[in-house]
């Protein structure tokens, strides 16, 4: 096992949002929704200086629309996107909230920023509390979603060629949803001999592990993967980004299909390895609908510097102009 202490993880922890303000000369992208947490720009949207806010006031699975513009943005599309960095000036940093944003945006916005070498930094405000479900049945302690879209490319993300697809390890990024874990398994049928699950331990709560393992049993012991089972702090991109080289490091010849499943840094940390490795990757997204009221209150609010992870050899920039020899990133 890899020895992860000398490993940079590259992020401002603020134990209140209210602590916390985006430096001038920046543009800051987020989305309002019905969680509280996602709304901690209001503290200080109103009296900054010098910072461009962007609202994300419509999304889809293929599309996003900001408030104040008619015209719709698909993350597919490198033009669309880069339309946001239209009016940056020089020197101007990025703020990406991916707080209220739903992967199919904040992934494919992510990616055209790093394209554009801009300097990134990625907002994400834990929640407080988890709504539970009044009712639980197995798998589900916890009411997060209303339903399932079905599995489907994040826009502006490759999926796997029939060669890769037959020869992949899979990572499934767990979160209290066991549901999904195996709809999921049930559509890609990975061989149970390569699932190596991801567990966020520590849990933004220290009992979230448990119930992980709890919403997941199932799954977990009909693939006999509960054997497997890795772990990276649950609010750690950084981490899961260097535990999914390692597994890489370990799988080779081998494709990844990652199932972004946990949380969202987790999620950030599987988008990230994704744009930095010369890896074959495949992201696979359920595309959940989200419920009203899911989180309750506002925990820590962590400001990740994931810019800092890409020069001129990432395979994001290399891929640019030498398609067929990419290279990892060099640190």
């Amino acid at each position: 096992m890899r020895e992860t202490k000398d490993l940079p993880i590259l992020t401002d922890t603020f134990d209140r949002t209210e602590d916390f303000r985006p430096e001038e000369n920046s543009i800051y992208i987020f989305a309002l929704t019905g969680e509280r947490r996602a709304s901690h720009t209001s503290a200080w949207a109103s009296s900054i200086q010098n910072v461009k806010l962007i609202e994300v006031c419509e999304e889809t699975q293929i599309s996003f629309k900001v408030k104040g513009k008619n015209s719709s943005i698909s993350p597919r599309s490198e033009l669309d996107v880069k339309t946001l960095w239209a009016q940056l000036t020089p020197g101007a940093k990025v703020y990406l909230d991916i707080t209220g944003l739903t992967h199919s945006v904040w992934a494919g916005i992510l990616k055209s920023a790093i394209l554009a070498k801009l300097e990134v930094l990625v907002v994400y405000v834990e929640p407080d509390a988890y709504s539970r479900s009044a009712a639980p049945v197995e798998g589900q302690i916890y009411d997060l979603s209303t339903s399932i879209q079905g599995i489907s490319p994040l826009p502006g993300f490759a999926t796997l060629s029939s060669r890769s697809s037959d020869l992949f390890t899979f990572v499934p990024l767990l979160g209290f949803e066991g549901p999904r874990l195996r709809y999921i398994v049930e559509q890609i049928q990975p061989g149970y001999e390569y699932i190596t699950p991801i567990v966020g331990s520590p849990g933004f709560k220290s009992w979230y592990v448990f119930e992980t393992y709890v919403g997941n049993k199932d799954a977990l012991t009909e693939t006999s993967a509960w054997q497997a089972v890795r772990y990276a702090p649950a609010n750690c991109p950084f981490s899961c980004y260097y535990l999914l080289e390692e597994i890489s490091e370990d799988n080779q010849g081998r494709a990844l299909k990652i199932a972004l499943i946990g949380t969202k840094p987790h999620a950030l940390g599987a988008v990230l390895f994704t744009l930095a490795s010369s890896t074959a990757v495949e992201l696979v997204h359920d595309h959940p609908i989200r419920k009203a009221g899911r989180t309750g209150g506002t925990a820590r609010l962590l400001v990740y510097h994931v810019s800092a992870l890409f020069d001129d050899s990432s395979s994001i920039h290399v891929s640019r102009t030498t398609p067929r020899s990419r290279r990892s990133i060099a640190r």
